[in-house]
């Protein structure tokens, strides 16, 4: 399963706090979090991630198990945090060819987005390899379409990738996040509080910073 790591800070030190938590919150290892008054460390509400954060935590805690009852949670909570990740949400096919995959939801439909990005083969019925690291060289925001080197098998609607996103999706913030809060949903695209801060696609690492953090002091973390 994919999570955020804490990897540097740029305005220093990595820094984390030891913040409170309801006994029953259940949070994952490597989840986007929030603080609320009153309450203490929530989950984020939804998988949108349109509000500020506060961090990534550093712990399980779910809630139920008899070392994941208490009632304080370690949090990575430095504004300026790199969240490395390294995606595990595989994305369905619309379509395909042997030089094509499509994801007809995907998002944003920004033209050129995905070049340089790879896809990563899960499943794929006419036999290419799982786990082929295949680059993306085109790709056209309107279809869902990805250019690819021409392959020996051709790809299909059901096969199933995860996606690697290249330098040239650096900045994009409209991502949100999956249903665990531990990874990016590259379908969907409502949030505006993480951005793609630099990408290493052939080793399936990308870089994140919170755009909206809850100690940030610039007018859009408000």
């Amino acid at each position: 399963m994919a999570r955020f790591k804490a990897m540097k800070s740029l305005g220093g030190n990595l820094t984390h706090q030891i913040l409170p938590i309801a006994t029953a919150t259940a949070i994952e290892l490597g989840e986007i979090v929030l603080a609320t008054p009153g309450t203490g460390i929530a989950v984020v509400a939804g998988t949108e991630l349109n509000d500020p954060a506060i961090g990534v935590s550093l712990q399980e805690h779910d809630g139920a198990s008899t070392n994941e009852t208490g009632t304080e949670l370690k949090v990575m909570t430095g504004p300026n945090t790199v969240l490395g990740l390294r995606s595990t949400e595989a994305q369905t096919l619309t379509g395909g060819s042997t030089a094509t995959v499509v994801i007809s939801g995907l998002l944003p439909q920004t033209d050129n987005l995905w070049i340089g990005g790879y896809v990563e083969v899960v499943t794929c019925a006419t036999g290419i390899v799982a786990g082929t690291m295949i680059k993306i060289t085109d790709s056209t925001g309107s279809t869902g379409s990805l250019a690819i080197g021409t392959q020996s098998s051709a790809f299909a609607a059901d096969d199933t990738v995860i996606l690697h996103p290249g330098k040239l999706a650096i900045g994009e913030y409209g991502w949100d996040l999956n249903s665990d809060g531990t990874d990016i949903d590259y379908t969907s695209s409502a949030g505006e509080g993480l951005t793609l801060y630099d990408a290493d696609p052939e080793n399936k690492m990308a870089y994140f910073m919170l755009r909206l953090h809850q100690f940030g002091n610039d007018a859009v973390a408000k």
